[in-house]
Protein backbone atom coordinates (compact mmCIF):
# COMPACT_ATOMS: atom_id res chain seq x y z
CA UNK A 1 0.00 0.00 0.00
CA UNK A 2 1.16 3.33 -0.59
CA UNK A 3 0.05 6.94 1.06
CA UNK A 4 -1.67 9.37 -0.51
CA UNK A 5 -3.40 11.64 2.48
CA UNK A 6 -3.25 11.83 6.51
CA UNK A 7 -5.82 13.45 8.07
CA UNK A 8 -3.94 13.10 11.02
CA UNK A 9 -1.00 11.42 12.54
CA UNK A 10 -3.18 8.17 12.95
CA UNK A 11 -5.40 7.61 10.22
CA UNK A 12 -4.19 7.97 6.17
CA UNK A 13 -5.51 7.59 3.19
CA UNK A 14 -3.67 4.95 1.14
CA UNK A 15 -4.29 2.85 -2.31
CA UNK A 16 -3.39 -0.87 -3.02
CA UNK A 17 -1.56 -2.47 -5.76
CA UNK A 18 -4.52 -2.55 -7.42
CA UNK A 19 -5.49 0.76 -7.53
CA UNK A 20 -7.73 0.30 -4.63
CA UNK A 21 -8.78 3.47 -1.21
CA UNK A 22 -8.66 2.52 2.04
CA UNK A 23 -8.61 4.11 5.32
CA UNK A 24 -6.33 2.92 7.12
CA UNK A 25 -5.92 3.57 11.16
CA UNK A 26 -2.66 2.80 13.71
CA UNK A 27 -0.43 4.71 15.90
CA UNK A 28 1.13 6.75 13.59
CA UNK A 29 0.57 5.76 10.00
CA UNK A 30 0.12 9.24 8.74
CA UNK A 31 3.17 10.30 10.93
CA UNK A 32 5.42 12.42 8.51
CA UNK A 33 4.82 10.54 5.08
CA UNK A 34 5.25 12.00 1.53
CA UNK A 35 2.44 10.86 -1.17
CA UNK A 36 3.64 7.87 -2.82
CA UNK A 37 5.24 6.48 0.48
CA UNK A 38 5.33 2.71 0.85
CA UNK A 39 2.90 2.19 4.24
CA UNK A 40 3.88 -0.77 6.29
CA UNK A 41 1.02 -3.36 6.84
CA UNK A 42 2.20 -3.68 10.10
CA UNK A 43 1.31 -0.59 11.27
CA UNK A 44 -2.28 -0.73 10.20
CA UNK A 45 -4.72 -2.39 13.03
CA UNK A 46 -7.78 -1.23 11.55
CA UNK A 47 -8.61 -0.84 7.39
CA UNK A 48 -12.00 -0.08 5.51
CA UNK A 49 -12.12 0.50 1.69
CA UNK A 50 -12.71 4.26 0.98
CA UNK A 51 -16.22 4.05 -0.53
CA UNK A 52 -18.19 6.89 -1.32
CA UNK A 53 -20.29 7.21 2.08
CA UNK A 54 -21.82 9.11 4.58
CA UNK A 55 -25.17 10.48 3.61
CA UNK A 56 -24.27 10.47 0.50
CA UNK A 57 -20.86 12.84 0.81
CA UNK A 58 -17.29 11.86 -0.23
CA UNK A 59 -15.03 9.72 1.65
CA UNK A 60 -12.56 12.50 1.15
CA UNK A 61 -14.99 15.45 2.15
CA UNK A 62 -16.81 13.60 4.98
CA UNK A 63 -12.70 13.26 6.19
CA UNK A 64 -11.54 16.95 5.44
CA UNK A 65 -14.53 18.16 7.51
CA UNK A 66 -13.75 16.27 10.87
CA UNK A 67 -11.05 17.96 13.29
CA UNK A 68 -8.00 15.54 13.61
CA UNK A 69 -8.48 15.63 17.75
CA UNK A 70 -11.98 14.33 16.87
CA UNK A 71 -10.97 11.50 14.74
CA UNK A 72 -8.54 10.31 17.60
CA UNK A 73 -11.41 10.80 19.78
CA UNK A 74 -13.53 8.87 18.06
CA UNK A 75 -11.28 6.05 17.56
CA UNK A 76 -10.87 5.45 21.05
CA UNK A 77 -14.68 6.03 22.17
CA UNK A 78 -14.93 2.85 19.23
CA UNK A 79 -12.60 0.57 21.18
CA UNK A 80 -13.62 1.35 24.35
CA UNK A 81 -17.26 0.76 23.35
CA UNK A 82 -15.42 -3.23 22.11
CA UNK A 83 -14.75 -3.83 24.98
CA UNK A 84 -17.43 -2.50 27.41
CA UNK A 85 -20.23 -4.28 24.64
CA UNK A 86 -17.88 -7.17 24.17
CA UNK A 87 -18.33 -7.40 20.49
CA UNK A 88 -16.74 -6.64 17.64
CA UNK A 89 -18.34 -3.52 15.03
CA UNK A 90 -18.23 -3.30 11.59
CA UNK A 91 -14.91 -1.16 10.85
CA UNK A 92 -16.85 1.72 8.87
CA UNK A 93 -18.31 2.51 12.22
CA UNK A 94 -14.93 4.35 12.84
CA UNK A 95 -15.88 7.64 9.97
CA UNK A 96 -19.57 6.59 11.11
CA UNK A 97 -18.65 7.72 14.77
CA UNK A 98 -16.06 10.34 13.74
CA UNK A 99 -19.06 12.39 11.44
CA UNK A 100 -21.53 11.89 14.28
CA UNK A 101 -19.42 13.30 17.01
CA UNK A 102 -17.96 16.26 14.80
CA UNK A 103 -21.72 16.96 14.35
CA UNK A 104 -22.74 16.81 17.96
CA UNK A 105 -19.60 18.49 19.20
CA UNK A 106 -20.50 21.56 16.82
CA UNK A 107 -23.84 21.36 17.90
CA UNK A 108 -22.46 21.29 21.78
CA UNK A 109 -21.14 24.28 21.27
CA UNK A 110 -23.94 25.55 19.76
CA UNK A 111 -25.81 24.86 22.73
CA UNK A 112 -28.40 23.02 20.67
CA UNK A 113 -29.78 19.76 21.97
CA UNK A 114 -33.03 17.40 20.60
CA UNK A 115 -36.26 16.31 22.72
CA UNK A 116 -35.28 12.25 23.34
CA UNK A 117 -38.53 10.78 23.80
CA UNK A 118 -36.95 6.95 24.23
CA UNK A 119 -34.28 7.55 26.47
CA UNK A 120 -35.73 5.76 29.09
CA UNK A 121 -36.61 2.88 26.58
CA UNK A 122 -32.91 2.83 25.20
CA UNK A 123 -31.27 2.27 28.24
CA UNK A 124 -33.65 -0.71 29.43
CA UNK A 125 -33.30 -2.33 26.03
CA UNK A 126 -30.07 -1.51 25.26
CA UNK A 127 -27.79 -1.49 28.72
CA UNK A 128 -24.72 -2.38 27.42
CA UNK A 129 -24.66 -0.06 24.84
CA UNK A 130 -26.18 2.76 26.53
CA UNK A 131 -23.80 2.12 29.64
CA UNK A 132 -20.86 2.50 26.73
CA UNK A 133 -22.58 5.49 24.90
CA UNK A 134 -22.09 7.45 28.67
CA UNK A 135 -18.32 6.63 28.88
CA UNK A 136 -18.14 7.81 25.26
CA UNK A 137 -19.79 10.71 26.54
CA UNK A 138 -17.06 11.12 29.43
CA UNK A 139 -14.40 10.65 27.01
CA UNK A 140 -15.30 13.74 24.96
CA UNK A 141 -15.77 15.61 27.86
CA UNK A 142 -12.37 14.63 29.59
CA UNK A 143 -10.28 15.14 26.39
CA UNK A 144 -11.39 17.76 24.36
CA UNK A 145 -13.46 19.49 27.54
CA UNK A 146 -16.97 19.21 25.70
CA UNK A 147 -20.37 18.26 27.53
CA UNK A 148 -22.42 16.51 24.60
CA UNK A 149 -26.02 16.85 24.75
CA UNK A 150 -27.99 14.51 26.95
CA UNK A 151 -29.95 13.45 23.59
CA UNK A 152 -26.43 12.02 22.79
CA UNK A 153 -27.12 9.06 25.07
CA UNK A 154 -29.81 7.62 22.84
CA UNK A 155 -27.83 8.60 19.47
CA UNK A 156 -25.03 7.17 20.79
CA UNK A 157 -26.27 4.17 21.95
CA UNK A 158 -28.37 3.06 18.24
CA UNK A 159 -24.91 3.32 16.49
CA UNK A 160 -23.46 0.75 18.78
CA UNK A 161 -26.14 -1.16 18.44
CA UNK A 162 -25.98 -1.09 14.64
CA UNK A 163 -22.39 -1.53 14.78
CA UNK A 164 -21.80 -5.21 15.60
CA UNK A 165 -21.38 -7.44 13.30
CA UNK A 166 -23.00 -10.19 14.67
CA UNK A 167 -26.40 -8.20 15.05
CA UNK A 168 -26.28 -5.76 12.16
CA UNK A 169 -29.51 -3.79 11.06
CA UNK A 170 -30.04 -0.42 9.97
CA UNK A 171 -30.79 2.85 12.18
CA UNK A 172 -34.65 2.40 10.80
CA UNK A 173 -34.83 -1.19 11.91
CA UNK A 174 -33.28 -0.58 15.33
CA UNK A 175 -35.93 2.20 16.20
CA UNK A 176 -38.63 0.13 14.87
CA UNK A 177 -37.10 -2.55 17.26
CA UNK A 178 -37.26 -0.41 20.13
CA UNK A 179 -40.83 0.50 19.08
CA UNK A 180 -41.92 -2.77 19.03
CA UNK A 181 -40.20 -4.30 22.34
CA UNK A 182 -41.96 -1.64 24.22
CA UNK A 183 -45.42 -2.41 23.10
CA UNK A 184 -44.85 -6.76 23.50
CA UNK A 185 -43.81 -5.34 27.27
CA UNK A 186 -46.93 -3.37 27.40
CA UNK A 187 -49.36 -6.33 25.98
CA UNK A 188 -47.44 -8.68 28.75
CA UNK A 189 -47.97 -6.17 32.09
CA UNK A 190 -51.37 -5.61 30.65
CA UNK A 191 -52.52 -9.19 30.31
CA UNK A 192 -50.85 -10.11 34.10
CA UNK A 193 -51.80 -6.78 35.38
CA UNK A 194 -48.50 -6.71 36.84
CA UNK A 195 -44.84 -4.59 36.26
CA UNK A 196 -42.24 -6.17 35.11
CA UNK A 197 -38.45 -6.51 36.81
CA UNK A 198 -36.31 -4.72 34.47
CA UNK A 199 -33.44 -5.50 36.20
CA UNK A 200 -34.40 -9.59 36.72
CA UNK A 201 -32.30 -11.28 34.86
CA UNK A 202 -35.36 -12.90 33.03
CA UNK A 203 -36.24 -9.37 31.87
CA UNK A 204 -32.92 -9.21 29.87
CA UNK A 205 -32.57 -12.58 28.72
CA UNK A 206 -36.07 -12.20 26.96
CA UNK A 207 -35.27 -8.79 25.50
CA UNK A 208 -32.47 -10.25 24.28
CA UNK A 209 -34.47 -13.07 22.73
CA UNK A 210 -36.92 -10.59 21.22
CA UNK A 211 -33.94 -8.65 19.98
CA UNK A 212 -33.00 -11.56 18.06
CA UNK A 213 -36.20 -12.82 17.11
CA UNK A 214 -36.10 -8.92 15.58
CA UNK A 215 -33.23 -9.77 13.39
CA UNK A 216 -34.49 -12.59 12.19
CA UNK A 217 -37.45 -10.71 10.28
CA UNK A 218 -35.40 -8.46 8.90
CA UNK A 219 -33.55 -11.13 7.53
CA UNK A 220 -36.54 -13.19 6.85
CA UNK A 221 -35.03 -15.72 8.65
CA UNK A 222 -37.54 -17.49 10.74
CA UNK A 223 -37.23 -21.02 13.30
CA UNK A 224 -37.36 -23.84 11.29
CA UNK A 225 -41.00 -25.74 12.24
CA UNK A 226 -39.20 -29.34 12.38
CA UNK A 227 -36.87 -28.26 15.31
CA UNK A 228 -39.42 -28.74 18.00
CA UNK A 229 -41.75 -32.10 18.01
CA UNK A 230 -45.72 -31.55 17.86
CA UNK A 231 -46.39 -33.22 21.14
CA UNK A 232 -43.78 -31.00 22.95
CA UNK A 233 -45.94 -27.91 21.43
CA UNK A 234 -48.83 -29.31 22.37
CA UNK A 235 -47.92 -30.31 26.37
CA UNK A 236 -46.51 -26.66 26.77
CA UNK A 237 -49.68 -24.64 25.68
CA UNK A 238 -51.31 -26.69 28.39
CA UNK A 239 -48.93 -25.99 31.01
CA UNK A 240 -48.33 -22.34 30.30
CA UNK A 241 -52.12 -21.80 29.20
CA UNK A 242 -52.00 -17.68 30.08
CA UNK A 243 -48.43 -17.71 28.52
CA UNK A 244 -50.22 -19.00 25.55
CA UNK A 245 -52.53 -16.22 25.81
CA UNK A 246 -50.52 -13.63 25.89
CA UNK A 247 -48.64 -15.13 23.03
CA UNK A 248 -51.42 -14.92 21.01
CA UNK A 249 -51.77 -11.53 21.81
CA UNK A 250 -48.48 -10.47 20.82
CA UNK A 251 -48.71 -12.88 17.49
CA UNK A 252 -52.28 -10.69 16.70
CA UNK A 253 -50.76 -7.60 17.31
CA UNK A 254 -47.73 -8.36 14.70
CA UNK A 255 -49.76 -9.48 12.00
CA UNK A 256 -51.79 -6.72 12.02
CA UNK A 257 -49.21 -4.17 12.65
CA UNK A 258 -46.01 -5.56 10.71
CA UNK A 259 -47.44 -8.52 8.80
CA UNK A 260 -44.95 -10.61 10.55
CA UNK A 261 -46.34 -14.16 10.93
CA UNK A 262 -45.30 -16.48 14.54
CA UNK A 263 -44.47 -20.09 13.84
CA UNK A 264 -45.34 -22.23 16.61
CA UNK A 265 -41.85 -22.42 17.19
CA UNK A 266 -41.20 -18.90 18.04
CA UNK A 267 -44.47 -18.93 20.26
CA UNK A 268 -42.95 -21.38 22.07
CA UNK A 269 -40.19 -19.49 22.79
CA UNK A 270 -41.89 -16.62 23.50
CA UNK A 271 -44.05 -18.50 25.55
CA UNK A 272 -41.38 -20.08 27.77
CA UNK A 273 -40.16 -16.67 28.34
CA UNK A 274 -42.81 -14.95 29.53
CA UNK A 275 -43.42 -17.72 31.56
CA UNK A 276 -40.51 -17.23 33.33
CA UNK A 277 -40.34 -13.57 33.51
CA UNK A 278 -43.67 -13.27 35.37
CA UNK A 279 -43.33 -16.25 37.81
CA UNK A 280 -39.96 -15.57 38.72
CA UNK A 281 -40.71 -14.43 42.21
CA UNK A 282 -43.07 -17.61 42.29
CA UNK A 283 -40.81 -20.51 42.65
Amino acid sequence: MRYIKAFNNNVALVIDLSGLEWVVMGKGVGYQKNQGDQIDENDIDRKFVAEPSIARRPLMEVLDSIDPDVLDVSVQVVKNAELSIGSTFENNIYLTMADHLNFAIKRANEQLDYISTNRWEVKNLYPKEYKAAKEAITLVFDTLDVLLPKSEETFLTYHFVNGQQAKKTKIEETLKMTEVINRIIEIIQYHYQMKLDEESLNYIRFISHLRHFFIRQFQANQIDDQEVDATILDIAQKKYPRSYEAVDKIAKFLEQKYGWILTPNEKLYLALHIWRLTNQNKS
